[in-house]
């Protein structure tokens, strides 16, 4: 059945249940990879911390209500040769502040950046269109 409401899931996208999903999504991701890649390389789930607003975006205030700055955690998988810890891969799994105007885009587009100037494979998984 088509979803009754095109371009998000409402289930995943309310942060009450993105965020405990993201982050078990991303362990689960690292316990199948580690013995695929072993032993040349290890996973290591890294998190990238902000402050944002629940909407993304700081608006002008209103007459009584301004938006609540929140602390975001973001897990996301970097693949390391064992050694020298070189990255070597990058696992992202899009969240929808990743996708909005704010400050999860722009962290994550700086490390977007980042990593494709140092020629590293990046792979991208969006749930939510």
């Amino acid at each position: 059945m088509a979803s009754p409401f095109p371009g998000m899931d409402p289930y995943l996208e309310p942060s009450a249940f993105w965020l405990p999903f993201h982050n078990r999504l991303m362990v689960g991701l690292a316990n199948r990879l580690s013995p695929v890649l072993r032993p040349q390389y290890y996973v290591e789930v890294e998190t990238r911390s902000y402050m944002d607003t629940p909407d993304g975006e700081w608006t002008p205030p209103q007459t009584v209500t301004l938006p609540v700055p929140i602390e975001m955690k973001e897990r996301y998988l970097e693949v390391r040769e064992v050694g020298s810890n070189r990255v070597v891969a990058a696992i992202e799994m899009l969240s929808p502040a990743n996708k909005r105007k704010g400050k999860g885009r722009d962290i994550y587009e700086a490390k977007d950046r980042e990593l494709n100037n140092l020629v590293i494979c990046m792979f991208l998984a969006a749930l939510i269109p």
